[in-house]
């Protein structure tokens, strides 16, 4: 499992901080379901609210079925709306074309092949905790958007 992000650095010292949570957020739903483990993997200190209950759902049903992925996975133009000091929207596009499912019983890597569906536009709500930390309260996907087309 690889994630690249681009578009890490606007200059804004706030959106940075939104876009580096927004990174680790992502990652730790990888790291669920790479290691098989919902509590130590972080998802509960990056998301809450209904974002909460999708990723951790998302984790444990890919968790259950002993899959996982594989390969590389891009995040691109990403954005940051930022409403006041507490308050933002992240949006980004995922490209998925190189990243395929991997099967953690056999330990076999099965080839998506590309398509539509390989680019996937995701618009989030974020909300910036007491601890300072800019947790993903809502989540939208929207997959195979025109948007994030090649």
């Amino acid at each position: 499992m690889k994630n690249v992000f681009e578009d890490r650095q606007t200059g804004d010292p706030q959106k940075d901080a939104i876009l580096a949570d927004n990174e680790r957020a992502i990652s730790t739903v990888d790291q669920a379901m790479a290691y098989g483990d919902l509590k130590k993997s972080g998802m509960g200190f990056y998301y809450t609210d209904s974002a909460l209950v999708g990723v951790y759902n998302y984790a444990k049903d890919n968790i259950a079925r002993k899959t996982s992925w594989a390969g590389t996975l891009r995040y691109f133009d990403r954005q940051v709306t930022v409403f006041d000091k507490t308050s933002a929207a992240v949006t980004y596009c995922a490209d998925e074309s190189n990243a395929n499912v991997k099967d953690l019983k056999t330990n076999k890597v099965n080839v998506v092949k590309t398509s539509p569906d390989s680019y996937v536009y995701y618009n989030t709500g974020v909300k910036k905790n007491k601890e300072g930390v800019w947790q993903i309260w809502s989540l939208h996907e929207d997959r195979g958007s025109q948007k994030c087309q090649p």
